[in-house]
């Protein structure tokens, strides 16, 4: 399901499947190559329009199963608010990386798709228990036409600080452009929960102490790390919901060792979530990205349990 701001919630899906009976239907020889080329250019439309739209968004992977009964892996990659948001497709140009890793053994291998899929995330995992699911984007660009909404953003990310910096540098106060890239992991349990959270290589990315699916306190610790080292002092909040209408936020900051520890509930789906922004030698006037921010987040489910 794919949520607009105009027209709500709309099944994306449901729209090309009837598209390809009637295609398929009136013209049998073309249908195939038609629609190819019509989910990718659905797939371009829906990239530029969340594109628009998702400046000082969460981005995450939002699996259909934390704990799948089999070895089928599905998982939307959603951007939006609170915990809410559509779904993008699978399109091999917008990222660098889209890897499964093993939270048991030292082995990975990478999410295949087509042009177009939902969820992005199909396919059979290769390993049992616990596996990470990461994935990185690829710079995107936002373009500020008002300075307000630089300021809502930093504010709300934790930077404020940048507003008197952009201002002091004597930057321009509308029309001038930030890249982001993102950085998501998912921690899922295929038949079993031996395993444990481990760095992956993304740049910036939470680690998780405990493993939720097998937890013996009501306690989950992570840390925090960009370039593979710790980061201290950074704002994290972390979304947590057992169904839509049931979302609580909580906001944290890390220690001088990038942790962080909050109490958890069964039931409960987690989205971890953390920013940083900093400033690019760009040329504004080249229509240069001033500014860079990225982006770190990571779900996970906690079952309910009997302690």
């Amino acid at each position: 399901m794919i949520r607009s701001i105009m027209a709500g919630l709309i099944s994306w899906e449901l729209i090309v499947d009837e598209k390809k009976k009637s295609i398929a239907n009136h013209h049998p020889r073309i249908g195939a190559i038609f629609i190819k080329f019509y989910v990718y250019f659905l797939c371009l439309f829906l990239s530029v329009f969340a594109l628009d739209h998702s400046k000082a968004h969460e981005f995450w992977i939002e699996p259909t199963q934390y704990t799948p009964s089999d070895y089928q892996l599905e998982g939307h990659l959603r951007v939006g608010q609170n915990f809410d948001g559509m779904a993008l497709m699978y399109n091999e140009n917008d990222f660098e990386t889209f890897k499964i890793l093993s939270g048991t053994k030292n082995e990975k291998f990478d999410v295949s798709g087509i042009i177009g899929d939902v969820p992005a995330l199909d396919v059979q995992s290769k390993f049992s228990d616990l596996i990470i699911v990461y994935h990185e984007t690829k710079d995107k660009f936002v373009d500020y036409k008002k300075f307000q909404k630089f300021k809502d953003f930093v504010t709300e990310k934790g930077y404020s600080q940048l507003i008197d910096e952009h201002i002091q540098k004597g930057q321009p106060e509308e029309y001038f452009i930030e890249s982001y890239r993102r950085y998501a992991k998912s921690l899922i349990a295929v038949d079993g929960v031996k395993g444990k959270d481990k760095k992956t290589g993304l740049l910036f990315e939470f680690v998780l102490n405990e493993n939720p699916y097998d937890l013996e306190s009501n306690f989950v610790s992570a840390n925090l790390f960009y370039k593979k080292r710790p980061i201290a002092d950074q704002l994290v909040t972390i979304f947590s919901r057992k169904s839509r209408g049931d979302l609580k936020i909580e906001y944290f900051e890390t220690d001088k060792k990038g942790y962080v520890e909050f109490i958890v509930e069964d039931g409960r789906e987690y989205l971890l979530d953390s920013v940083i922004i900093y400033a690019k030698k760009g040329d504004p006037e080249k229509k240069e990205p001033i500014w860079h921010s990225i982006w770190a987040s990571t779900t996970f489910l906690v079952p309910e349990r009997t302690l």
